[in-house]
This record gives C-alpha cells, sequence and structure tokens, in this order.
C-alpha cells in the first residue's frame, strides 16, 4: 500500500518530533522519588530467637536514619514483645533491652501493629501493649502502610 506523499510527511514529521524530543530529554537528569520506600519490619521472632528480633529492630532504626517511614508489625510468635510489662532482662547478649529498643523506636517515629489473631493465640491483650503500640483492628489498618515501594523484611 502506497501512502500518500502527505501522509509520508506528516508521519515523518511526527516521528522526527518524537525522536527529537526523546534525545532532548535523554541528558535531564531524571527526579527522584519525593519520598523513600516505606520499610516494613514483619517481626515474626519471639524470645526464643532474640538475635533475629534484634536484627529487625536495629534495621528499623536504621530506617528511621534513612528518612524512611517505618512500621514494624508484631505477628506470630512477636506479640508477647510488645507488652508494656516487657521485662528489660529480656535481651540478646549486651545489646540494650527489647522493651527500651521498642521505645526508642517509638520515640523515633516508627510505628507498630500487632496481628489480632497472632495476640489472641499468644495471649496478648490490647490492654497489654506498651504506650504507642496498636493492635490491628481491621486488615485496612494494616494496609493502609503497605504502598507500592513498600520494602519488607522478615526477621
Amino acid at each position: 500500500m502506497k501512502c500518500p506523499t502527505t501522509m509520508k510527511s506528516a508521519l515523518l514529521a511526527i516521528t522526527a518530533a518524537i525522536v527529537g524530543t526523546c534525545v532532548a530529554n535523554a541528558d535531564e537528569p531524571t527526579t527522584p522519588p519525593t519520598q523513600k520506600p516505606t520499610l516494613v519490619i514483619n517481626l515474626t521472632s519471639g524470645a526464643e530467637s532474640l538475635h533475629s528480633v534484634m536484627m529487625g529492630l536495629h534495621f528499623a532504626e536504621h530506617g528511621l536514619a534513612d528518612g524512611r517511614e517505618v512500621v514494624i508489625f508484631f505477628n506470630v510468635k512477636s506479640p508477647p514483645l510488645a507488652r508494656k510489662t516487657l521485662s528489660d532482662d529480656v535481651r540478646f547478649e549486651e545489646m540494650p533491652s527489647v522493651r527500651s529498643t521498642i521505645a526508642d523506636l517509638l520515640k523515633q517515629g516508627a510505628k507498630m501493629i500487632v496481628c489480632p489473631m497472632c495476640a489472641k493465640v499468644t495471649g496478648v491483650e490490647a490492654d497489654d501493649l506498651a504506650p504507642g503500640i496498636q493492635l490491628v483492628e481491621d486488615r485496612k489498618q494494616i494496609f493502609d502502610h503497605l504502598h507500592a515501594d513498600s520494602v519488607v523484611f522478615t526477621y
């Protein structure tokens, strides 16, 4: 099929405009995202694996220091660690206690939520939780913290 000369000219002009725009913009720096991805620490370990717990909490500290929104999700075996009555003896080796680390993270702006089913299984009630830690009442409270660019680490 033959294109009429005016159609060929129009197609060439459009192609040249697109290529010219792409070439002209090739040297422009790309705009970085305005917000860094949310860091979600999926804390599944409990007192039986304090090394894992402290690694997750320290990674949350690094996320806050990097200017990220940080959400710690206590689930599976970790809900008892969110209790306000957690002993300061619960610690891994010479590291600060889990309780003081959690309190520091809350002061720095970390959000902390607890799985309701896991809390029930581990005998934790909403009234047992340290101030600033919230028992999730519906899945919306979890999913509100997850975005397309969220990064999740499980400990």
